[in-house]
């Protein structure tokens, strides 16, 4: 026989008391309309029990119940004793005691935990439950120690198989409301308790009945998915005064709130203060994120929790339960309800039952990676002196000796550069008339610095501004590059010389005027079009450095393979132990306290983001939940940010110059300068994207330096798409990859240190 669509909402059974004549027709009505699937009948049993329950000090002898169950009937057939109940899910009739007997044998093994009294008191006691996964397993929990007298249930839901992994049931129930499987599994436990369900979960418009209807809930159990009902549900439940009990299936966390004994108690501890419950329930999985670390508290969360929610709607649907941890939270959820409800337990707070530091491995402690040591120290004054010493410079005919004053104003506009991470580099000392550009490698070891690439671009870069600005002071700078193979900090000797009136720097001087404005833009924003004239004025400023060559990507199949060979890029390098490193511990400034005291790094406040990837940030600060991602081949997440930041782009800029060596890169750093100084100039977005630019040459011009066998497979495969839409060989000086957009301008920037720290005056 095939269920019909309102069999799905049956969730009562029937009673015949054979005593009552009506009942006794219904009954043999039953029978005949062949209804029934089982009969059982084991009221002998029970009566055995009732009897022994009576009598615990008296030792029965198996012979005496009978005599003892005949004389307790008092001449009444045993057929006909009790009730017989009726499930018309499953077509069984089952023959019991009837309430008060049924009651005092079932409950007789709850002494003395659960004294009579207690009882009583528990019988009265009525109880919502919203949600039912976590909230099916306290139900049911409570249903077998009868811990309340009235439960109300309310789920929107449909049993999927999927949920099947935390809900103990049947296949046979798939399709069926949560609320009605669970009322039909209570009322085949206990059919004498009373249960109420709510088919459209809790609704501003079932609210009032919910709490209320036929006398107002004594306690509330939430366990819903809902952000917007869990807010909603504890406003009500303190205008009501209701307690509030909630289980989130990790570390067996339990969340009381007394609302009955604290009315002005902040929802969810105060931990979700102006969030606003009608836009949260239009929000993603993802961008629920966030909000759920805020309540929960991101640093009471467990690991494998942690790295799941970077994987949410990515490898998985939704956030995991275990059954295991269900079944635990409907234990303690149970427990703390009991004791609520009987006043045995009168706090608020949070309540953690963690089993893995409870019963954690013998010996077993995580294994944290040892912080990458550097090996140089900071680039001392007398050290840049040596460095003088033992270098052939060259001495520069006519040149003249700018005063102290124009070597700092020179120097300040210098320090303004870009630098991988805001590392800045570079220091500088000026002595009897020539100054000296040297890399400090101290300040720029790193992943992301591979064989020097992106220090002297952010070399080059710094000397472009001092050029530009040296030109608009009337003075042109001659620039000697001294990297030889024994030694590469000493980057540049640079001497000036009066600038002639044949010489013209016009080209450049519009480009002196944004050296402080030039800021990296991450502000996102629609995506708008730029005519190909403007971005054609972008391309002859970067090109007027010899052999600076600039491609432009505008067409949509181009900007979304970069997108995914980018995004690829960023999450190897997140999921790289050293590259991990760099970016929590050297590039960013988590706090706006550490960006003013450090002025170097990036300062979080300019990426840019939304809510939903700070809080993805926050969870990928800990190496653990790298190292958790890595175990299950997960962190696709990670691939997301670069994808969305590409989709506003107006276009994608390259440069990239004729040959792979340290010169070049210097001059592509002086090219890179000129283009973002131009878009500056003519209000345009420029937001860096060069993961590739660091990862490639590691495969390119090493043998997967620092990179495990996975990643090099990986990023081979993306090298090949890489060349076949740039049309690139493996020798150019691979300079600068960025997003061109249109966005406002960013209300934070990125801070420099100070001029006394960089340069020094002999």
């Amino acid at each position: 026989m095939k269920a019909t669509a309102d069999d799905k909402f049956i969730y009562t059974p029937e009673f015949f008391r054979l005593n009552i004549p009506a009942d006794k027709i219904a009954f043999d009505d039953l029978h005949s309309a062949n209804k029934l699937l089982f009969e059982h009948d084991e009221i002998y049993g029970q009566l055995q029990e009732l009897i022994k329950s009576q009598n615990p000090s008296v030792r029965i002898k198996s012979d005496e119940y009978e005599s003892r169950i005949i004389s307790h009937l008092s001449g009444a057939a045993m057929a006909e004793y009790g009730v017989w109940v009726y499930y018309p899910w499953s077509r069984r009739l089952i023959h019991i005691l009837d309430r008060d007997e049924f009651i005092e044998v079932r409950t007789n093994r709850n002494q003395y935990k659960i004294t009579k009294d207690e009882r009583s008191i528990l019988n009265e006691k009525k109880i919502g439950i919203i949600g039912l996964s976590v909230g099916h397993s306290i139900a049911l929990t409570l249903s077998m120690e009868r811990g309340f007298g009235e439960l109300r249930l309310a789920d929107f839901d449909t049993l999927e198989l999927s949920n099947m992994n935390r809900i103990r049931t049947g296949l046979h129930n798939l399709g069926i409301p949560k609320v009605v499987i669970a009322a039909r599994e209570i009322a085949e436990i206990d059919p004498f308790l009373k249960v109420s369900c709510f088919f459209e979960g809790l609704t501003e418009a079932n609210m009032d009945t919910f709490f209320s209807g036929n006398g107002k809930l004594d306690l509330l159990v939430d366990e819903c998915d809902g952000l917007d009902i869990k807010i909603i549900s504890r406003v009500k439940a303190r205008e009501l005064r209701i307690p509030v009990v909630m289980d989130t299936s990790d570390r067996g966390m339990l969340d009381v709130e007394r609302f009955d004994l604290e009315p002005d108690r902040p929802i969810l501890h105060g931990a979700v203060q102006n969030v606003n419950p009608e836009t949260i329930k239009e929000l993603t999985n993802e961008e629920k994120i966030p909000i759920i670390l805020q309540m929960l508290g991101i640093e009471n969360i467990s690991l494998r929790a942690k790295a799941s929610m970077v994987e949410v709607e990515q490898s998985i649907n939704t956030w995991p339960q275990l059954a295991s941890s269900v079944t635990l939270g409907g234990a303690v959820g149970a427990d703390v309800c009991r004791r609520i409800l009987l006043d045995q337990f009168r706090q608020s707070g949070r309540y953690y039952i963690d089993l893995e530091e409870l019963i954690p491995e013998k010996g077993r402690t995580i294994q944290r990676s040892a912080s990458p040591v550097n090996p140089f120290d900071p680039l001392s004054d007398t050290a840049m002196r040596v460095l003088i010493d033992g270098s052939e410079v060259e001495k520069k005919a006519n040149c003249i000796i700018p005063d102290v004053e124009t070597i700092r104003k020179l120097i300040h506009s210098a320090c303004a550069a870009p630098s991988t991470g805001n590392d800045q580099p570079w220091k500088w000392l000026y002595n009897k008339g020539t100054l000296y550009l040297f890399h400090d490698e101290f300040r720029s070891f790193s992943f992301g610095d591979f064989q020097k690439m992106a220090s002297f671009i952010s070399l080059g870069a710094a000397y472009e501004n001092l050029y530009i600005n040296a030109l608009a002071l009337g003075i042109e700078p001659i620039l000697q590059f001294l990297p030889n193979e024994s030694n590469e900090k000493l980057v540049a000797s640079i001497n000036f010389k009066q600038l002639s009136n044949t010489e013209d720097p016009v080209f450049l001087r519009s480009l002196g005027k944004k050296i402080f404005e030039r800021s990296t833009n991450r502000t996102p924003a629609p995506k708008a079009n730029i005519p190909f004239s403007t971005l054609n004025i972008l391309s002859q400023f970067a090109e007027s450095i010899d052999g600076a060559k600039v491609q432009w990507f505008t067409s949509g199949d181009d900007l979304d393979t970069f997108a995914k060979i980018i995004g690829a890029c960023d999450r190897i390098r997140l999921l790289n132990e050293a590259g991990h490193y760099d970016f929590v511990h050297r590039e960013m400034r988590w706090t706006k306290e550490d960006a003013d005291s450090s002025k170097d790094g990036i300062d979080i406040r300019t990426l840019g983001l939304s809510n939903s990837q700070l809080a993805a940030l926050s969870v990928i600060k800990d190496e653990n939940v790298i190292n958790a991602l890595k175990d299950f081949d997960g962190g696709h997440a990670l691939d997301m940010l670069a994808k969305r930041t590409i989709t506003s782009a107006s276009a994608l800029c390259m440069i990239t110059l004729p040959e792979y060596n340290l010169k070049n890169f210097f001059e592509g750093g002086r090219s890179m300068e000129r283009l973002w100084l131009a878009a500056t100039n003519l209000n345009l977005a420029v937001h860096p994207l060069i993961s590739p630019f660091y990862l490639f040459p590691r495969i390119t011009h090493s043998n997967g330096e620092g990179l495990d066998p996975k990643s090099i497979l990986e990023l081979k495969e993306l090298r090949n798409k890489f060349i076949k839409l740039t049309g690139l060989d493996d020798n150019r000086a691979e300079v600068f990859l960025t997003k061109i957009a249109i966005a406002p301008e960013p209300l934070v920037k990125t801070q420099r240190l100070p001029i006394e720290k960089v340069l020094t005056i002999a």
